[in-house]
């Protein structure tokens, strides 16, 4: 009878999902075969062009998806906490920072662009895919070491080694390598993945309790940034062109907007149903891009508001179990984790849509799980095992300490696997 009554007042959701580690994995697995069914289906006129399956975006996209699901078993596996080990630090941001650097000397060009990697076999790799996870681990591990010391971040590292305040501040560590990876990124030019790359790890220190002085710091450095925008938009034609082309997409519709004009025409012919899977006309060529940044936009046309509200909610479900995992992680560097890989995620996410309805100016910003990227996927997948890993050491916690035990550290843990038992 007690197990009934607690059955009884369990919502539908704890009834299909017995912890945030489930919720993730179902939410996940329905937005990858969502995202595996639009491409297949956007690239479907090329696919019968060329005259075969085998060298079409569906069969790249499932050979990245396996590749993506052994490296995230082998971060799900990992214990989160060596991320922020100085060996694994320095290699990732080492990593990163040589790839970029490689992009900037010899990338490949693509539509004007210089933000790939080219590789055998016909596929490419995109750095600053991989910028935007670094870019948080980075900043968590430094946020987390500021916090040992101060019960607040400070935008500005105002002290040294012995609390006394500098006579000129320099930025947080926590931004270093974040803003030389957007620079970097701006570079090729992808104002808009740089604007990610630094951003997330900004979310971050928000989050993590900036003091007054840090906010007054931090809304003067917004300042500064939206005037360098400003003053980078006005100095460059290419962007300028890109916001001009926002604010009027039916006055360039033949030419800068054609885009966001195709775009929106694909969503609005869906209409509440949709035209149906496969049967959507704007993959026809008339949408460039159809089957990366402009995915959401084929989707809801072939399948209507119902399928863009399906997809909708599959990422506030990532994103309520993401934040789940946050309030539940048992250390400051789990935390940070949690949240940033759902910001980077669901932000994206929104980002995209909002983008493909004409709402923010376009940019390259991949839809995750959907649009057609090996890099993106790639760096989803194993952002979304990272989680995972840190919802799995929870639970296991849980069980061994209870909800309100201390977290030993992982060299304490590491020792007690070793340490022989007495019995």
């Amino acid at each position: 009878m007690a197990k009934q009554a607690k059955r009884a007042k369990e919502s539908w959701l704890q009834r299909l999902v017995r912890n945030d580690a489930q919720g993730i994995i179902l939410v996940v697995a329905i937005w990858i075969f969502i995202g595996s069914l639009n491409i297949y289906s956007a690239t479907s006129v090329e696919m019968a062009q060329q005259g075969t399956i085998l060298k079409s975006n569906i069969v790249k996209h499932i050979g990245f998806l396996i590749i993506s699901l052994f490296a995230g078993s082998y971060f799900y596996h990992l214990d989160y906490r060596r991320l922020k080990e100085p060996k694994f630090i320095f290699w990732i941001m080492m990593g990163v920072f040589a790839s970029l650097a490689w992009v900037g000397l010899f990338g490949t060009v693509v539509n004007g662009a210089r933000r790939w990697i080219s590789l055998p076999f016909g596929l490419s790799v995109q750095p600053s895919e991989f910028a935007k996870l670094a870019g948080v681990i980075w900043a968590a591990q430094c946020i987390e070491e500021w916090r040992q010391h101060y019960s607040t971040v400070s935008l500005f590292e105002s002290r040294d080694a012995t609390g006394q305040v500098r006579k000129y501040p320099v930025p947080a560590k926590a931004l270093w390598a974040p803003l030389l990876f957007g620079i970097i990124t701006l570079v090729q030019p992808d104002t808009g993945t740089a604007m990610l790359i630094v951003g997330f790890p900004l979310i971050l220190m928000i989050m993590a309790r900036l003091n007054q002085r840090s906010i007054r710091q931090l809304s003067v450095v917004m300042i500064v940034g939206a005037i360098g925008f400003a003053a980078m938009v006005w100095h460059s034609p290419y962007r300028l062109e890109r916001i001009l082309a926002w604010l009027d997409p039916w006055g360039h519709a033949q030419t800068l907007s054609y885009q966001s004009v195709q775009s929106m025409l694909a969503i609005g012919s869906g209409g509440i149903f949709g035209q149906g899977l496969g049967q959507g006309t704007a993959k026809y060529f008339y949408l460039p891009e159809a089957h990366t940044d402009f995915a959401f936009a084929v989707w809801a046309q072939e399948t209507g508001l119902i399928g863009a509200a399906i997809l909708s909610f599959v990422v506030l479900g990532f994103v309520y179990f993401g934040f789940r995992v946050a309030i539940d992680a048992r250390d400051f560097f789990g935390k940070l984790m949690a949240l940033g890989i759902t910001s980077i995620i669901g932000g994206q996410a929104v980002f995209n849509m909002l983008m493909v309805c004409g709402i923010l100016p376009v940019t390259g910003v991949p839809l995750p799980f959907v649009s057609y990227g090996g890099s993106s996927l790639l760096m989803n997948v194993v952002a979304v095992a990272i989680l995972l890993s840190i919802s799995r050491t929870n639970e296991e916690l849980n069980r061994k300490i209870g909800s309100q035990g201390v977290m030993p550290s992982l060299r304490e843990e590491t020792r007690s696997r070793f340490r022989p038992s007495n019995g």
